[in-house]
């Protein structure tokens, strides 16, 4: 059986700003800094590779050790809460860097947050995003997706933001 490969995804109105050197995300109606991306962003999450921090893969299927195949949320939850059971089962998807890869899940740095990757809603089918974004700005938080929230910091304003920096 070959199960079509999915990342999970949310999907949100905003924009993208880098601002003092840092990447935001926010869904407030103006941002300052320089606008990166903005209108209806694709959101998808990546796992941190253990031999190499700097890159993450966004998983959209995975094959267990004797066949079996997740993809999408079932994929998600396995790699998240269940992998440990199955170090050699296999994530298969494209980095951050745009490279298709596959990964043993014991080659994944789960002590780790998943990291937040933006695109445009044009460019979904990219295989490279146009931001990670560090933090995200906005004063309705749970008008957001909760894995959102659950992975990146949030201010209510940039002005927060900056004074919770200093």
């Amino acid at each position: 059986m070959n199960l079509q490969r999915q990342a999970v995804s949310d999907q949100i109105e905003g924009s993208v700003t880098r601002l003092d050197g840092v990447t935001l995300l926010t869904s407030l109606a103006s941002a300052p800094g320089e606008l990166l991306a903005s209108g209806p962003l694709l959101l998808r999450y990546g796992l941190v590779c253990l031999e190499m921090p700097q890159l993450c893969i966004v998983p959209e299927l995975v094959v267990l050790e004797y066949g079996e195949q997740l993809s999408g949320e079932d994929a998600w939850d396995f790699l998240l809460h269940h992998s440990n059971l199955h170090p050699r089962a296999e994530a298969h998807g494209y980095r951050d860097d745009g490279i298709e890869d596959q990964l043993r899940v014991s080659r994944l740095d789960l002590a780790q947050a998943p990291r937040v990757l933006v695109w445009r809603h044009d460019d979904a089918e990219d295989s490279r995003p146009c931001a990670r974004p560090q933090a995200l700005i906005s004063n309705d938080p749970d008008a957001l997706p909760e894995r959102l929230r659950q992975y990146l910091p949030c201010h209510p304003t940039f002005i927060d933001w900056r004074n919770d920096r200093a």
